[in-house]
């Protein structure tokens, strides 16, 4: 599996998003049909861990958009979520979500896809708003993990 599979995952879930927000149709659905209509031409996005990634964001961002969309306001104050073209306001989701709820990857590896996706479905524009967005709402993810009580470590000494 190529490093960029979960990009294209990541773009399929983008357009899911987008369609739905933008025509009412369900995201999932709109999902699964994106992943059959590329199954030709792109064998390895379609396999079981980009499809099921790409579908576990899809639900996690449809079930907390709400939570979302609180967390992501007060970060842009001056651009009001409901007044942000819709594909930034869809990758800026994707990414706080991945932020919260995959703690696979570093803070600031999800900041950079979200921007290469704001390159990609951006207007001119959009990837220096996702960086300085995202960048802010990081720092604030990252002081708070640092809060979080870890494992207690012990010395050679101590055991």
């Amino acid at each position: 599996m190529s490093d960029h599979v979960l990009r294209r995952a990541r773009c399929l879930v983008i357009e899911a998003l987008y369609e739905a927000e933008t025509s009412d149709h369900d995201a999932e659905a709109v999902f699964e049909r994106r992943l059959d209509e590329v199954a030709g031409e792109d064998r390895e996005v379609t396999a079981r861990r980009p499809s099921a990634f790409g579908r576990e964001v899809i639900r996690g961002i449809v079930a907390s958009r709400d939570d979302l969309d609180s967390r992501l306001q007060p970060v842009a104050p001056r651009h009001p979520l409901a007044t942000l073209p819709v594909v930034e306001r869809t990758i800026l989701r994707l990414a706080l979500w991945e932020l919260l709820h995959d703690n696979t990857a570093p803070v600031g590896a999800v900041v950079n896809e979200a921007v290469e996706l704001a390159h990609r479905y951006g207007s001119e524009t959009s990837p220096a708003f996702v960086n300085g967005v995202l960048r802010t709402v990081g720092r604030e993810i990252s002081a708070a993990r640092a809060q979080e009580p870890g494992e207690p470590t012990t010395t050679p000494e101590e055991t």
